[in-house]
């Protein structure tokens, strides 16, 4: 079943040329006249009268009736839908109809499943006609299956309705599409066809498109697919003048000669190639013996054409005998419709079909199952030729026979009566008055248009008004039923035209557009003249005549030259308006310019204070215009200051009033080309006399080179490659490995010379672990950075950090220390704290659960003081006991074993202890009465015990006399048991003992030590720290000296060259 052009179901749009009349303001009759026409639904039908009415029969389960309810009972006699305006046009789906008002409103009525009645929702049936609020201004529509079309006056088309097979045009699938939406993808549309899951649109320039579903390759795509989301061109067709589509096929009429071409399913012979087929037609193909072609359609799998003036065949699906042929046997070729030859309309649904003939309108045939023949009865027996339906057409009687007759004589007939005539009358008592008559000037509407007197009405004649001047031309005019005069126009200002505009009997009174300024053409002041009215045209009249010349700047004698023949002399142009002028510019004049002086000179006309005469000032100026700068001031020397450092050189000085640009007044600096260096600036270690004091990298009240090395250092502190020291100004630096950011300068590169620590001041206190790196802060707070994949920096995470974070969750701290990769503070309560690697239970807190926060140590409190080593803690308390955990595989716990302690022991037989200190893997305690003891790992005769045996207790370490220690470090690398110890005396010496591959002992040698030596050329040290694999010495003046392993420039010389004695760390001197 399809659509053509705008017909209901199944046909095509007729030409509208004049035929239809809308019911508007100017129309006086009561009826319209419209072109009938007849839709098809699966089951119902519906016919639109001349005069506007819809009349419907058929099934009505859905309400598609528009009775204002549902029956199971087919209602076989034709019934009017009420509750419509005016109809234009008619369309039918399968179970619900659509109706187009003269105004191009679209209404709906019937089934609404898929929100096929365009009002917004889907659901129950739509009982009785209702108006698709979201369409306005529509010229045609079209249903078929359970979706609708409506094409408006721009060319745009709507749809709406079922979109299982993607017919709505939406670009996707969907259940119920309830609103009308546009169909995207669409050139400017003239008419389209809905088939029952698929759309065909018919465009300006006869190009046809489709969408929809696809089985049978019905949308055109040349191939069979599930279904086309987006309109398609359709290819292989001629231009189209009009289309029509089915349940599974389409159809189309070619615009130069009126052949159909079709395509799609064919099982029924519908596609008319004139044999069936179980595979679908993919490509479109002619028709054959179908040409000239007015009129098509498309039932579910029929199709009907009208052929020339009303010849109507058929072909394809014929079980109910909808063919019309007389049989039931399917046509795979068109056959004629029997007895059919002047049908005007045709529709056609599932299994049924109808024609609009002259006399009885409607002519039904097919399937009558459910009374959609409109013949009174229902029948399962197939209706094999046409029949009419009982439906009559609407005739009136013509009493004053002018051929329009009385609309309320009317009468229903196939054909009139005699008197009868098929179009109305407003007045049929006068024979003169009827639609089309000439209308004439008599009060009354004698072509029945609803308006009185309109056209010429025996008007447009001139004629006189009896009036003066412009009001006295008029014109015929119908007025109140009577011609009258009405004059052209109306009396206006008066103008200078010759023509009395305001109708008082004078012509141009009062000088109309005169006295106006206008220049008459001649020299000047004759050139200056007034506007005056004469004979009907604006004239330039002179104000005055030619004079006597005067110096006013003026031609009085209108010859083309002001003030000839008087005396004049030379005025200067004067800009700035100090009675001086440019000696350049000059004019002749009898009298003084505007902007001249009588004085020349002047030297710069745009600064009044600047002239012939002015005082000479110290500005680099020539302010009296003699030529000469500044003469007469008293000068001084100035000296160039080519780099701009506010010091100049004694060379090529200028002897002026006021300081030159680039020039100083003074002449001390000793090298003018560089802004850095200049008396005062701070001396570097660059080999220049930065200061110009003639000493060259000398510090603060130091010696020539002191600026090439590192003072002003309190503290330091060493991790395995990498050394920290603290500022006495509170500021930390750093060097040596950075490879997890260890130095806190916000990168990872290995520094050879210091670098300082960014964003940390105030720092009181700092220490190292193997790659991580602590600071304590005057503020309280414990910041770190470096490693952090044992969570050892506090912060919460383990992300490794290359400057400062603060450690969180710590007050009340007294000392910090770092171990191998784990931190652990002593707070002033005497109670210790630990995060970082647990794996050994080196944070005491009974587990081995890393900890990325501080937890406390279990059990201890009283402690004064601690020592860290690389996987161990030792205690001191109170009372002058040592407790310590972790790692104890070599006995640096010192309770007898060499087991692993997760919480803290005590150290075997120690009492009276005054200091303890760890190193990497071994521990020392000084006792109050002098004596040093010793015990963990003692591989390198790190113990000083003078043996290479480790301890698992204390030993007492055999010191060969040394006495007045005042520090002890120890150290080493666990992962090489590289071990060493370091011990400062009370006279500023160092002494060391263990391994010394690195040269760690500061000796010159290599040679590893069971017994303190000394470090050599070392003295007036005041703190130490030991690395891995190296020793660092601050000497009381601030100084910094190392030596051992340098392979990351952890002793801070400027080379990664190993040292067996002491070299100073280079870097900024601080005073």
């Amino acid at each position: 079943m399809g659509l053509f052009a705008a017909m209901g179901c199944g046909g095509m749009q007729p030409d509208a040329s004049g035929d239809t009349e809308t019911a508007t303001a100017r129309q006086a009759l009561t009826v319209v006249k419209v072109p009938q026409s007849v839709a098809a639904g699966a089951y119902h039908s519906l016919f639109l009268k001349k005069d506007g009415t819809v009349w419907a029969w058929g099934q009505n389960v859905a309400g598609q009736l528009g009775t204002g309810g549902t029956s199971g009972t087919p209602q076989s006699q034709p019934g009017r839908v009420n509750g419509l305006p005016s109809i234009k046009a008619v369309a039918a789906g399968i179970g619900h109809s659509l109706a187009l008002d003269v105004s191009g409103n679209v209404w709906a009525w019937g089934q609404n499943a898929s929100g096929q009645a365009g009002l917004g929702t889907a659901g129950n049936p739509v009982l009785v006609p209702t108006k698709v609020a979201a369409l306005s201004n529509v010229q045609a529509i079209a249903a078929n299956g359970n979706f609708s079309l409506a094409l408006g006056a721009d060319g745009r088309l709507w749809a709406w309705g079922q979109n299982a097979s993607g017919q709505v045009g939406t670009g996707n699938t969907s259940a119920a599409v309830a609103m009308p939406v546009v169909v995207q993808g669409l050139p400017t549309v003239r008419a389209m066809a809905a088939g029952v899951n698929h759309a065909l649109a018919l465009a300006t320039d006869g190009k046809v498109w489709g969408w929809g579903l696809n089985t049978s390759a019905q949308a055109g795509t040349g191939a069979t697919s599930a279904a086309v989301l987006a309109p398609v061109q359709v290819a292989g067709l001629p231009l189209a003048k009009a289309v029509a589509a089915g349940a599974g096929h389409s159809l189309i009429v070619d615009e130069q000669f009126g052949n159909v071409w079709a395509w799609g399913q064919n099982t029924f012979g519908q596609v008319g190639t004139g044999s069936t087929s179980a595979t679908p037609v993919v490509t479109p193909v002619p028709v054959n013996g179908v040409f000239a072609v007015t009129r098509l359609v498309a039932g579910h799998n029929s199709s009907l054409a009208i052929v020339g003036n009303g010849l109507t065949v058929a072909w394809g699906h014929n079980a109910s005998g909808q063919l019309g042929n007389g049989g039931t046997a399917n046509s795979a070729s068109p056959v004629g419709v029997a007895g059919v030859t002047d049908a005007t309309a045709l529709a056609a649904g599932a299994q049924h079909a109808l024609a609009l003939r002259p006399g009885c309108p409607v002519w039904t045939w097919g399937n009558n199952s459910q009374g959609q023949l409109g013949t009174g009865n229902t029948s399962t027996t197939p209706v094999t030729a046409p029949g009419t339906a009982l439906i009559a057409n609407t005739f009136y009687f013509d009493g004053d026979m002018d051929g329009f007759g009385d609309e309320y004589i009317p009468e229903e007939a196939c054909e009139p009566s005699f008197g009868y005539v098929e179009d109305l009358d407003c007045d049929d008592y006068s024979a003169t008055t009827h639609p089309g008559a000439e209308e004439t000037c008599n009060g009354m509407d004698d072509d029945c248009d609803g308006v009185v007197d309109n056209g010429s009405a025996s008007g447009g004649a001139e004629c006189s008004t009896g009036q003066l001047g412009v009001c006295a031309v008029g014109v015929t005019a119908c007025t109140n039923g009577s011609v009258v005069c009405q004059q052209r126009q109306a009396a206006s200002v008066e103008q200078c035209d010759g023509l009395d505009n305001d109708c008082d009997g004078a012509t141009d009174e009062g000088n109309p557009g005169g006295l106006q300024a206008c220049a008459t053409g001649q020299l000047g002041v004759c050139g200056e003249g007034v506007t005056y009215c004469t004979h009907g045209i604006i004239e330039c009249a002179p104000i005055r005549g030619a004079s006597a010349e005067q110096c006013d700047g003026l031609d009085n004698d209108c010859n083309g030259q002001p003030d000839d023949g008087l005396s004049f002399q030379s005025w200067y142009r004067d800009q700035d308006g100090d009675s001086y002028g440019q000696t350049s510019q000059s004019v002749l004049a009898c009298v003084q310019p505007a902007g001249h002086a009588p004085n020349a000179g002047d030297c710069n006309d745009s600064n009044p204070a600047l002239h012939p005469g002015a005082p000479e000032i110290c500005d680099g100026v020539d302010n009296d215009c003699d030529s000469l700068v500044d003469e007469g001031l008293p000068t001084q020397a100035w000296y160039r200051d080519a780099d701009g450092d506010g010091h100049g050189t004694s060379a090529s000085p200028l002897q002026k009033c006021s300081q030159p640009a680039g020039y100083v007044s003074n002449a001390n600096d000793c090298n003018d080309s560089n802004a850095g260096i200049r008396p005062g600036a701070a001396e570097v270690c660059d080999g220049v006399d930065n200061n110009c004091n003639g000493s060259i990298d000398e510090a603060a009240s130091g010696p020539p080179g002191s600026a090439c090395f590192a003072a002003g250092f309190q503290r330091v502190a060493a991790g395995r490659y990498h050394t920290v020291a603290l500022k006495s100004d509170g500021s930390v630096w750093a060097w040596g490995s950075n490879s997890v950011g260890q130095l806190g300068d916000g990168t990872t590169t290995d520094r050879t010379t210091p670098v300082q620590v960014q964003g940390l001041t105030g720092v009181t206190a700092i220490h190292a672990g193997k790659h991580h790196s602590v600071a304590f802060k005057q503020d309280g707070t414990v910041w770190a950075w470096g490693s952090n994949q044992s969570g050892q920096l506090g912060d919460g995470t383990t992300t490794n950090r290359t400057t400062p974070v603060q450690v969180q969750g710590l007050t009340g701290v007294a000392t910090l220390h770092a171990g191998g990769d784990h931190t652990v503070v002593l707070k002033q309560d005497g109670t210790v704290w630990a995060w970082g690697n647990n794996f050994e239970g080196e944070l005491g807190d009974g587990t081995t659960t890393y900890r990325k926060q501080p937890v406390r140590v279990t059990g201890l409190t009283g402690v004064t003081a601690l020592g860290i080593g690389s996987g161990h803690t030792v205690a001191l308390k109170q009372d002058g006991t040592l407790w310590a955990w972790g790692f104890n595989s070599v006995g640096q716990v010192g309770d007898g074993t060499k087991v692993n302690r997760t919480t803290p022991v005590r150290v075997a037989g120690l009492t009276g202890v005054a200091a303890v200190y760890a190193g990497s893997g071994h521990s020392f305690a000084l006792k109050q009465d002098g004596t040093l003891w010793a015990w963990g790992f003692n591989n390198a005769g790190q113990l000083g015990d003078g043996t290479t045996a480790d301890r698992t207790s204390p030993v007492r370490v055999q010191l060969s006399g040394l006495t007045g220690m005042t520090a002890l470090v120890a150290s080493g690398d666990p992962d090489t048991d590289s071990h060493h110890t370091v011990i400062l005396r009370q006279d500023g010496t160092v002494w060391a003992w263990g391994n010394n591959s690195s040269g760690q002992l500061g000796d010159g040698t290599t040679i590893r030590r069971a017994t303190p030596v000394q470090v050599q050329g070392l003295t007036g040290v005041n703190t130490l720290a030991a690395g891995g694999n190296h020793t660092v010495a601050v000497k009381q003046e601030g100084s910094v000296w190392a030596w051992g392993s340098n392979s990351s420039g952890q002793l801070g010389d400027g080379t990664t060259t190993q040292r067996t004695t002491p070299v100073q760390v280079r870097g900024p001197a601080i005073p």
